[in-house]
């Protein structure tokens, strides 16, 4: 519980305006006519006008307080973050020779009327290259199987051989594909000959197969994006989304393995007889990056120094995203050089020889080290200062960010550097991640936690504090510690579940948009394994998200239109039933706390423009494997301590 401020002058407009009146007698008697119509009266009102502005002023004394204590402390704002995402550059048709998208190409979203365009860079450089298949054997998933090389068959192109050696082809059967380039994030493309109905008994919509790719550790995922060959039953076109690749020896030959890998059918009809294939011809169609939502500057002028300790310069753009290596501040030499400086956390254990600075991201302030009086008299130098007449420059840094650029997927369109032969760009997948500056009023809130905690995770409010400090991008954080309960963690073991940052949060809500990301863990778990008692075992983990679905019939109020009150009931459900913005405090839907059908009803009933509510039905949605909902109707959603509720699409009928 907060402390009472106290009011420094508690005086209103109409008190000193009353005070004043009061002393007019004193030293006016002649002024008899104390109406709000005469002049002086006027003059009395406005110079209390102004005084209680002043009043008003001095009352925030203790706030500046507050915000002084936070610097004593060590307390700084958050810096954005940036909304990171991978990128697929297309090609405009299969290229004879490698194609280049260098770093920093920018992708953006369509402009709008009243919105800006949002852009992204890429961060590292792209190459397509053009794919050889090098190598080709049929045989099984065993890692002692044996593999039959189908190389002479393929480059004799018409001599058909079996991709699948079982007569039937069964389970753990596979076709291994060696390149000779890497294909690392590539879009690749097979131009498949087969007999048609060869591999006949199959669903050509869903043959029970899986494509994977080595990354040097284990076989990943390679999505497929379509297949024209109907599970390898006629002639045509398929095309993989590779993950990242690394060489490996397979069968006695080196290569850059893709392979496709027959699944136990289950509900799925499976292979009665062996596809055979005449030839396979690959190509690359593009090829993904990861990208950031950041604007570039490079070699931006700081200005010139004048020698004097505690230097203090401003960038022009900020907020200033996280720096990366080889992003620092230049200073000139006695040459033409240029030396790097080292930025630094703070000062206070920076020497006279130290060419440290500081930088606030937020505001784009840039310090050098200051000269202060000790107790025996010396001055002492805390850091490095800038010789008089040289010239400063930053040598690259990136600004932007915000909780704006976490966009949906497929919303990045545009392509705003041209680049020979690439035809189209996109993202396959929302971005993530983006965060938004930290206010003042949000770090006043925080410092309590900073001083309480001090850098220690010993219980579970310790743990969460620490969590969201580690990465902005953790939204919500919940502890799960021993304590006895069905379900809890074992004895030494502490349960951390995060839910990341996304943009559009009142709304339908995939889970699988809410996955956390290996380095967002990693991140996380770093930070808190230098901070956590040394007995204690930590396990970072996604929540469990129960998904549900409302449909309410409603009767509108006779001033409002049904379409009005449709819209206000649908976004209030999916506000209302939100790991994010739901509950009665709005502050997202408490972690383990059951959704009971009254509480459905008391939510709609209170959104304006409902006369009364007919009825209301809640529905537990359950998704099968193939993506399909499956809705069972409830009047109790049970969620256990470690589950969130998401919304699926709501249904309002309007009367």
């Amino acid at each position: 519980m907060a402390l009472p401020v106290p009011n420094l002058d508690d005086r209103t407009f109409q008190d000193l305006v009353d005070e004043a009146k009061q002393l007019i007698p004193r030293y006016c008697p002649e002024w008899t006519d104390h109406n709000v119509s005469d002049p002086g009266i006027t003059l009395i009102e406005l110079f209390a006008w102004m005084v209680e502005t002043l009043l008003y002023r001095i009352n925030q004394v203790p706030d500046l307080h507050y915000v002084k204590l936070m610097e004593l402390i060590g307390l700084k704002l958050h810096e954005p973050t940036a909304a990171q995402v991978p990128v697929t550059f297309w090609l405009s048709a299969p290229q004879d020779s490698d194609v280049t998208i260098p770093k920093g190409t920018e992708a953006a979203t369509e402009r709008r009327e009243g919105t800006e365009a949002i852009a992204f860079a890429t961060s590292e450089d792209l190459t397509v290259r053009v794919p050889t298949v090098e190598h080709c054997f049929s045989g099984t998933t065993e890692e002692d199987g044996d593999l039959t090389d189908q190389m002479p068959d393929l480059e004799a192109r018409g001599r058909g051989f079996l991709p699948f050696l079982g007569t039937p082809p069964q389970a753990r059967d596979a076709l291994y594909l060696g390149f000779s380039q890497d294909l690392s994030q590539h879009v690749l493309s097979l131009e498949v000959t087969c007999e048609v109905a060869g591999g006949a008994g199959v669903d050509p919509e869903d043959p029970p197969w899986a494509w994977e790719g080595w990354d040097g550790e284990t076989w990943q995922p390679a999505p497929l994006e379509f297949d024209e060959t109907g599970g390898f039953n006629e002639t045509g076109t398929l095309r993989l989304f590779l993950p990242d690749l690394e060489e490996r020896a397979l069968g006695g030959k080196e290569g850059y393995w893709v392979r496709c890998r027959l699944e136990d059918p289950a509900d799925r009809p499976a292979y009665s007889q062996a596809p055979e294939l005449n030839s396979i011809v690959p190509y690359s169609m593009g090829g993904t990056v990861a990208a950031s939502h950041s604007v570039t500057v490079v070699n931006e002028i700081v200005g010139r120094s004048d020698g004097s300790p505690g230097q203090i310069f401003q960038l022009r753009h900020f907020p200033i995203l996280e720096r990366r290596a080889g992003e620092t501040i230049m200073v000139s030499d006695d040459g033409d050089g240029w030396v790097e400086w080292e930025e630094v956390a703070d000062l206070a254990d920076s020497g006279p020889d130290d060419l440290h600075f500081t930088l606030q991201s937020v505001t784009g302030e840039l310090r050098f080290g200051p000269s202060l009086r000790q107790p025996d008299g010396d001055m002492r130098a805390f850091g490095a200062v800038p010789p008089r007449g040289k010239h400063m420059r930053f040598s690259r840094h990136r600004y932007g960010g915000g909780l704006i650029g976490n966009v949906q997927k497929g919303k990045l369109r545009i392509l705003k550097t041209s680049i020979p032969y690439v035809a189209r760009v996109q993202n396959r997948f929302p971005a993530a991640g983006g965060t938004d500056a930290e206010s003042i009023e949000l770090a006043k809130t925080r410092a309590p936690s900073v001083i309480r905690a001090r850098n220690r995770a010993v219980t579970a409010d310790d743990y969460e504090f620490l969590a969201r400090e580690a990465a902005r991008e953790v939204a919500r954080v919940r502890c799960i510690q021993p304590a006895g309960r069905e379900g809890d963690p074992s004895p030494g073991t502490v349960y951390l579940l995060m839910v990341p940052q996304v943009q559009t949060q009142a709304q339908e809500i995939d889970p699988d948009d809410l996955k956390l990301s290996e380095e967002l863990k990693e991140q996380v778990r770093a930070y808190l394994d230098e901070r956590r008692l040394l007995t204690v075992r930590l396990e970072i983990r996604e929540p469990e998200y129960v998904v549900v679905s409302v449909e309410a019939h409603v009767k509108a109020a006779p001033h409002l239109t049904a379409e009005r009150v449709h819209r206000r009931v649908s976004d209030r459900l999916y506000e209302f039933l939100n790991p994010f913005t739901g509950g009665e405090a709005g502050s997202g839907w408490p972690f383990g706390r059951d959704l009971f059908i009254s509480d459905v009803y008391s939510c709609v009933q209170q959104v304006e423009g409902v006369a009364y509510v007919e009825e209301v039905k809640v529905f537990e949605v359950v998704k099968s494997g193939k993506g399909k909902a499956r809705r069972r109707p409830t009047d109790r959603v049970e969620l256990p301590a470690n589950s969130l509720l998401c919304s699926y699409s709501h249904e309002v009928i309007v009367a």
